[in-house]
Formats: structure tokens, C-alpha cells, sequence
């Protein structure tokens, strides 16, 4: 279990890490690295954050090829991601910042959510300080900056710690944990 105070150091360690290692990002964030996925990427969380509260059940039928149905499906729909930028949408902040903030947290929450599942299985903060740190920055995060979907890796090591513990406890609400963290996983990134 982790408690409050140990998260919110885990979050601002990271933050602290992620922010030196993407620099000069955060002090750019009216800005993204290309003009083509990023511009995509923004379409489709804002898109998100336009149907909620109008037509939640036509939420994958954007106004992309219309008259079709579905055409969010098109491509990789950035569900969780979409949702998690809802509120900062809502409120009037500007897309390309809200992009930002969300590609830089896809560094910090998957950084947290393998410190967890590596002091887990071993027990040790040290360990799992360094395999949270590997896994936020490892180089293929730099190779797909570009790609906000492939920075959302931060379900995975939540759905092996809950398989970790369903196996090992065989209680049913570990079992949902898994599923959930998997189902979060995959609606944000199909590709993994």
C-alpha cells in the first residue's frame, strides 16, 4: 500500500526528474514537436472533452468523415487520456498546453506505477526507485515523443501488480483490479 504523503513524493520526484530530462518542454508548453501527431492527438482528447457532456453515446462519432459512424475507432482513440483532460478543457485551457501537461504525465505516472510494482515484488525502495526512473525515461520514450498513446504505459505495471496479487491472494477484487487497470491500458493505447 502506498500512502498519501509517499504518492504526492513519488509524483514530485518524478516531476523533478521528467522536467530535467525533457527540458526544455515545460517551459514550452504552447508549443509541440511536430505539426502532425500532436495536432491529432489534441483533436482527439478535445473531442472527447466536446461529446461527453452533449451526446456521450455518440462519443466515437466525431465530426471526421461525416456522415460515418465510429470514425473515432479510426485510429487509436485515446479514451483514458481524453477523460484524465476533460476538466482542463472545461475549464478554457488552452489544447496545446493541455497536451503537454499530458504527454509530461505520462512520464511521471508510469515512473510511480513501476516504483510500485517493483518495490512490490522485491521490497525495496532503492530498487524500485531506479526501475520506476528506467521506465519512465527510457530512450523509446525519445524516440516517440510525438506519440502521446506511447507514452501512456503507466496501466501496465498496475495490471502485473494486480496479477501479481491475484495470484497470489486468489480474492476476486484483485482479479477486477487487474482487468480494470488492463481495460484502462488499453483505451489508452492500442498499441500496446
Amino acid at each position: 500500500r502506498v500512502t498519501a504523503r509517499e504518492f504526492t513524493l513519488l509524483v514530485l520526484g518524478f516531476s523533478a526528474l521528467t522536467i530535467a530530462l525533457t527540458w526544455p518542454q515545460i517551459i514550452r508548453l504552447d508549443s509541440v514537436a511536430d505539426l502532425g501527431d500532436p495536432l491529432f492527438s489534441i483533436w482527439r482528447i478535445a473531442w472527447i472533452s466536446h461529446q461527453l457532456p452533449r451526446h456521450p453515446l455518440a462519443l466515437f462519432d466525431t465530426n471526421q468523415f461525416y456522415p460515418e459512424p465510429l470514425t473515432l475507432t479510426y485510429s487509436d482513440s485515446l479514451v483514458v487520456p481524453g477523460l484524465m483532460s476533460a476538466p482542463f478543457f472545461w475549464m478554457g485551457d488552452h489544447p496545446v498546453v493541455i497536451y503537454n501537461l499530458l504527454l509530461l504525465s505520462g512520464f511521471v505516472l508510469s515512473g510511480v506505477a513501476m516504483f510500485l510494482l517493483v518495490r512490490a515484488l522485491t521490497g525495496r525502495v532503492d530498487t524500485a526507485l531506479i526501475g520506476g526512473a528506467i521506465f519512465a525515461l527510457y530512450p523509446y520514450r525519445y524516440e516517440h515523443y510525438s506519440h502521446l498513446e506511447l507514452e501512456m504505459t503507466m496501466w501496465m505495471p498496475l495490471a502485473l501488480l494486480g496479477l501479481h496479487r491475484t495470484l497470489a491472494s486468489g480474492r476476486l477484487r484483485d482479479g477486477l483490479a487487474t482487468g480494470f487497470a488492463f481495460a484502462l491500458q488499453t483505451l489508452s493505447s492500442l498499441y500496446y
